[in-house]
């Protein structure tokens, strides 16, 4: 019987605790796109401030104020549309508790309930299940912690200390210990690039000048960090530089091992800003497929012709498309690399050659826009005028008639009828 009614006065109280708040009555809540909106606001006061303080030029402050605006705008379009219910429209709801919670709690607890059981002392009760990921993260935090406090003055402890507080989300606190760490290590590029991501994960994905420094430290000292690479490319996407952009996507995507766990962000990445430019994104993804790629230059390699004269540079970029050449031979269905190649040559100014080239990208794929219309080019530069007049006239063919771009095809076709006599 004591049990009964000790179970009658819990579920009472339990709901009187949990339906009281929906009879108050109270003003509409704060949304999270509200609070939001503070944040943005409070970014724009800081970028105000640091245009003042000079810390900034005009156009860094410009395009950050642009991105947090938009940010803004949208989280002002949101808190529109938040609050929550007054109390008049929660009432019903706290008497449907109130009736159900105990005419459903009782046959639930009769029927898979054991009141007869006896107690068990906590002694001998099973411990917990071994601690999951974040504990055992917060586990490897203290102890990073400590290892700062025992040894203030080394940039290692600091680092480590500010990459997990990053996975336990705490950016605050990281940003915190990779300032220490950069100012422990000033030419540490990978302290310098953790500390760059940290003030993106503060601004909320924006890259402020100061985050942009670290990047740029970070890539004097190696011209391969990818994460640099990437967040510098942000930067100019964020800043109006869309073109930029892209071609620092592209090329990290073509320097990344296959298996890179970052690479589809960067491919998602390109495709979406090569779509918005008007292009193909599979033009801007030569180096990327998954399987077997067809590679460029690396960024060491890049390095290394920064120190070559002008001829030994020529030489060795020859030296790579002979190489691509011979490949494609091996592999004669890669319509990517047979596009990668001609435009290879066009760079090296041999027009035969790249029509060579154009010439099998086509035959793979015949109505390729952009193929056709460089194919073309390059065929009446190499004096090939009947191939160029077929390419144009096929290209012509594809595209919508009243269009500029029909328009300009249309007069190359007469350029090419006009000229032919002379040739």
């Amino acid at each position: 019987m004591i049990f009964w009614l000790l179970l009658t006065a819990l579920t009472l109280s339990m709901l009187t605790w949990v339906v009281w708040p929906l009879f108050r009555v109270h003003g509409r809540e704060r949304s999270r796109a509200e609070y939001d909106a503070d944040i943005y606001y409070d970014q724009l006061q800081e970028l105000k401030r640091d245009r003042a303080r000079g810390l900034i030029d005009e156009t860094q402050a410009d395009a950050a104020r642009g991105e947090i605006e938009r940010r803004l705008l949208a989280a002002g379009r949101a808190a529109e549309l938040g609050g929550r219910p007054g109390a008049r429209r929660q009432i019903p709801l706290a008497f449907a508790l109130i009736l159900l919670v105990p005419l459903g709690s009782v046959p639930m607890y009769l029927g898979l309930g054991s009141p007869g059981l006896p107690g068990q002392p906590f002694a001998t009760r099973e411990a917990p299940a071994a601690a999951d990921g974040v504990v055992v993260a917060r586990e490897r935090l203290r102890e990073a912690e400590a290892r700062t406090t025992a040894t203030p003055n080394e940039a290692q402890p600091w680092l480590e200390l500010g990459r997990l507080r990053l996975v336990v989300g705490d950016v605050d606190g990281a940003e915190t210990a990779l300032a220490r760490a950069r100012e422990l290590a000033p030419r540490r590029g990978e302290i310098a690039s953790a500390h760059g991501e940290a003030l993106v994960r503060l601004t909320d994905g924006i890259v402020t000048p100061a985050a942009r420094a670290a990047f740029t430290a970070s890539l004097a000292e190696n011209k391969a960090d990818p994460r640099a690479r990437y967040f510098l490319g942000l930067a100019d996407y964020q800043a109006g530089r869309e073109q930029d952009a892209l071609y620092a996507w592209a090329a990290l995507a073509g320097d990344a091992p296959p298996n890179a766990p970052w690479l589809p962000t960067v491919i998602a990445r390109v495709t979406e800003t090569a779509r918005k430019l008007g292009h193909d994104p599979a033009d801007w993804l030569l180096y990327s497929a998954p399987t077997t790629r067809t590679r460029g230059p690396t960024v060491a390699e890049i390095a290394a012709a920064e120190d070559m004269n002008d001829a030994e540079r020529r030489e060795m970029i020859r030296g790579m498309v002979d190489g691509l050449a011979a490949r494609l031979e091996d592999e004669p269905d890669n319509l990517a690399g047979w596009r990668m190649l001609a435009r290879s040559w066009e760079m090296l100014n041999d027009p035969t050659a790249a029509a060579t080239a154009y010439a099998r990208a086509i035959a793979l794929e015949p109505n390729h826009p952009e193929t056709l219309f460089r194919g073309a080019i390059t065929a009446a530069d190499s004096g090939d005028t009947e191939t160029a007049r077929r390419r144009f006239t096929r290209l012509r063919d594809l595209i919508p008639p009243g269009t500029e771009a029909h328009r300009m095809v249309t007069e190359a076709i007469s350029r090419l009828d006009a000229d032919a006599p002379a040739r």
